[in-house]
């Protein structure tokens, strides 16, 4: 319970502080981070890294080690330094980077590939050209072959921003979460290292 009311406290201040980039009152629950953490499976861990985007207080974290992902093999990205801080502390094994998502390839080793992009980025409260441009990031890092995993508040309707080419392979309903979740998983297909992001229509 203690952790729970301290993740919820930093939620609120970050809140406070930039409420388009958090876009929630409340931290991902046990249910929607265990949903997203099994999209990915530790062999995907072998032959490349899994990064996660917008960690949060870091239940997502949680439960991709819980799942078998090497904390060596775990890039974690959030942009509030006090979150960042707060994530650190939790998982010192884990290598945290205090960093907007549209610079995550800046922090990469050349080569490296990476396996899986889970995110818990609000695209629908961020600014568009900010969702452009973080989902041209995740065109450009996710290795041929590999899945972005992306949960959403919108129950209905089709994920906007998604790479015209990214194939959505499985969704899951979480509706035991506050409020009720959706995640969806797309497929980066084999070959396919130049795709234009779709951005949604005006309305």
């Amino acid at each position: 319970m203690k952790i729970e009311i301290e993740r919820q406290m930093l939620v609120l201040k970050a809140l406070a502080r930039n409420p388009r980039d958090m876009g929630t009152l409340f931290p991902s629950s046990s249910r929607l981070a265990g949903t997203m953490a099994g999209a990915v499976s530790p062999r995907m861990a072998k032959n490349g890294v899994l990064i996660e985007l917008g960690a949060g207080t870091g239940p997502v974290t949680e439960a991709l080690l819980k799942r078998g992902i090497p904390p060596k093999r775990l890039i974690v990205i959030e942009k509030s330094p006090a979150l960042a801080e707060y994530i650190l502390k939790c998982f010192p094994h884990v290598d945290v980077r205090c960093l907007g998502a549209e610079e995550m390839s800046a922090c990469l080793p050349e080569r490296t590939r990476v396996s899986a992009i889970i995110s818990s980025l609000p695209f629908r409260s961020l600014p568009k050209e900010v969702s452009v441009s973080i989902m041209r990031e995740v065109e450009c890092t996710l290795s041929s072959g590999g899945i972005f995993v992306q949960f959403t508040y919108a129950l209905v309707g089709k994920m906007p921003f998604i790479p015209a080419g990214f194939r959505r392979v499985r969704t899951r309903l979480v509706p035991f979460n506050v409020p009720p979740a959706k995640v969806e998983v797309y497929l980066k297909p084999r070959g396919k290292d130049i795709i234009t992001v779709r951005a949604p229509a005006e309305h």
